[in-house]
């Protein structure tokens, strides 16, 4: 039987593209070629089939793996991923089905960051765990799970920068220590950036960029990040790719993604590496890569079990140990990476930390060298990234403009007050589309002079 592909839902849409195993979801309006299943493995789709549904921002390869190792005791059940976008465009098709009314086709968001999931809690779109499965309730101050355990880290993050070794040598360029190094003059249109409005590591970076600069401080950084910047891309994996090939020098990059790329590239012929991942001198900060159980999941008892899965020490170990090791991922897809480099959430995989691990520090024996608040960042979050969206992006040609002329440009659109006063009515829409033109027009102002 034949469906009107308008009157389905936003998830079933999605899964009409995310297509399962070697045909597509049935009732897409068509046959369309498949290529998105983590194991790559045709399934059934049929009424009596168990299948579990997850949006994440996780890459093909951590979905490969862990759609192994949850298959290896559930052999019957069919995985759906919904991976299409980045994390703030998620989260948006998340809020657009909940408020639309129809039957929530998702079972669990796995992946995405602390903001992400304290956005979802308070919007009430998550339902508790059963356990807090070792995961201490924070880590320096930033929380690792939600309230009534409605989320939990299911590994941990830091961010830094990914630079081009080779290039920056080859051009004499400055190799940066902290945020504000990105704004030098000798970086022009050699940094790459990615839009928070639809990448969530973009929004974290930003985020703590202006909270441990300051606001002030913060916001003549990211003016002179984006004076340099060739360009501003939908993801943050596009950035890796553009430093790593050589189209941009710089970028801001997740631990995790930095440190594959440092290793895929390996050294040059005098022995270096060629690319380098910088932590910024002062202003690191680990933060949760979270999951979390959806409000209506139409299979909660089998989310539940995955949730229990990924923080299991088997799961935990997927994200520490190279490619092949015994317990480690096998990443049968992907020849040229040793494995994820991440950081596992439960402290007891750090004691002590596991043979074949590419992780060999404790992230729960270190301190945050500034202090983070990402209930803060979660509540203005949307009016933030809209903020940054009108100011940066929308106004690259200007602000680059202007920057030329000055490069001590600064320029503070309004105060963290202010911005806290226009997240709280952010959900009135007539209030969100004047107050972003608003900004719009007073940044191009500003910086047309």
């Amino acid at each position: 039987m034949k469906t009107n592909f308008q009157q389905i839902s936003l998830f079933q849409r999605a899964a009409c593209v995310v297509t399962l195993g070697a045909v597509a979801l049935s009732g897409c309006g068509g046959p369309k070629e498949a290529s998105n299943t983590a194991s790559g493995t045709a399934t059934g789709t049929g009424s009596g089939a168990k299948k579990l549904s997850i949006v994440t921002p996780h890459g093909r390869e951590i979905q490969a793996e862990f759609e192994r190792l949850f298959k290896a005791k559930h052999p019957d059940v069919t995985l759906q991923w919904f991976d299409k976008g980045g994390t703030s465009e998620l989260l948006r098709l998340v809020q657009s089905e909940s408020k639309s009314g129809n039957k929530m086709g998702a079972d669990l968001f796995f992946g995405g960051g602390a903001e992400t999931f304290l956005e979802l809690e308070k919007n009430d779109l998550l339902q508790p765990l059963p356990s807090d499965y070792g995961v201490p309730a924070a880590l320096n101050g930033v929380p690792l799970r939600g309230e009534n355990n409605r989320w939990v880290a299911a590994a941990l993050s830091g961010f830094g920068l990914l630079v081009n070794q080779t290039f920056a040598k080859r051009d004499n360029l400055p190799i940066p220590a902290v945020w504000g190094d990105l704004g030098n003059p000798k970086l022009l249109d050699r940094v790459e950036l990615a839009d928070p409005r639809r990448s969530g590591s973009a929004h974290t970076a930003y985020e703590i960029i202006l909270q441990t600069n300051g606001w002030e401080k913060g916001w003549k950084v990211l003016l002179g990040m984006t004076a340099n910047a060739r360009s501003f891309k939908p993801s943050s994996t596009d950035l890796v790719t553009d430093v790593t090939s050589g189209e941009a020098v710089i970028a801001p990059a997740i631990d995790f993604y930095g440190r594959r790329a440092v290793a895929g590239a390996g050294n040059d012929a005098s022995g270096q590496p060629k690319l380098l991942y910088i932590e910024p001198k002062g202003q690191t900060v680990v933060t949760p890569d979270p999951i979390g159980l959806l409000k209506g999941a139409p299979h909660a008892d089998l989310a539940r079990e995955f949730v229990q899965m990924v923080l299991s020490p088997a799961g935990q170990k997927l994200w520490m140990l190279k490619k092949g090791a015994p317990g480690g991922p096998k990443m049968e897809t992907s020849t040229d990476i040793a494995g994820f480099y991440r950081l596992a959430a439960l402290p007891a995989l750090y004691k002590p930390i596991p043979a074949g691990s590419l992780i060999q520090s404790n992230p729960y024996n270190t301190k945050n060298q500034r202090s983070y608040d990402a209930v803060k960042g979660a509540q203005r979050r949307q009016a933030l990234d809209a903020l940054l969206g009108a100011v940066l992006i929308d106004n690259r040609k200007p602000l680059k403009a202007a920057f030329a002329k000055n490069p001590n440009l600064s320029y503070v659109p309004l105060s963290e007050a202010e911005l806290a006063t226009a997240a709280a009515q952010w959900e009135k829409t007539s209030f969100r589309t004047a107050k972003t033109d608003e900004w719009l027009q007073a940044a191009r102002k500003a910086f047309q002079g």
